[in-house]
């Protein structure tokens, strides 16, 4: 067996063992985006304060829940299909005949009773501030520049030291994708993060004890 066949085996077995529940969900997410997701979920402590902004119908979220030991999940999300300029056709056109937020909630409703689903339904200017002490904070909302550089910089300060900030969709040949940007031009410039790992475009920093010099990425 190859190295590429051992590692979609391996990939395989860990979602049919943890993550069973993500398949069923739509939305985008790649098998190795979920695992990412899940393992960093589980590298927090109990009681955990995680903040997902943009939510859909919860794929993201399930796989953060099923890594959780205990925790709330504060999900920022509109719920309806809006989208930013790039993608609100698309979004219309798989949002579905039933509400957004009653898929959300349908497609959580299994999820472990140690595990929180606090929705905030709105855009995250409304609840700048609302969320203090993040575990981790997953950012996949509006993927415009302004609107990934308007949620990194009004939530990233509120992660506490050794907790994650991730980026879902960072792909280094978009360079005027907002998750791109901000990463390139915002956060790998704070020395108060360090580059964790990659799991295809999820690309996800750690926060430092105590805040070092230089770049890091």
């Amino acid at each position: 067996m190859n190295i590429i066949s051992f590692f979609r085996k391996q990939v395989r077995r860990i979602i049919r063992n943890n993550l069973d529940g993500y398949l069923k969900i739509e939305g985008w997410l790649t098998p190795y985006e979920a695992i990412g997701l899940y393992r960093i979920a589980a590298k927090l402590s109990r009681n955990a304060s995680v903040v997902e902004i943009g939510s859909w119908k919860g794929k993201s979220t399930w796989c953060i829940a099923k890594g959780l030991k205990k925790g709330t999940i504060n999900c920022i999300d509109p719920f309806n299909a809006a989208g930013d300029q790039g993608s609100k056709e698309l979004y219309k056109t798989l949002k579905g005949e039933n509400d957004l937020l009653t898929q959300f909630k349908e497609n959580l409703k299994n999820v472990s009773s140690s595990v929180k689903i606090n929705i905030l339904k709105g855009y995250s200017s409304e609840f700048t501030g609302s969320v203090k002490n993040i575990d981790l904070l997953f950012i996949d909302g509006d993927h415009s520049i302004e609107g990934c550089k308007f949620d990194y910089e009004n939530f990233h300060e509120e992660i506490k030291p050794n907790g994650f900030l991730a980026f879902h969709d960072y792909f280094p040949d978009r360079k005027d994708s907002g998750p791109t940007w901000v990463i390139e031009n915002l956060v790998n410039h704070n020395p108060a993060f360090i580059h964790y790992e990659n799991f295809n475009s999820l690309c996800v920093f750690q926060k430092q004890a105590k805040a070092i010099s230089g770049s890091n990425f």
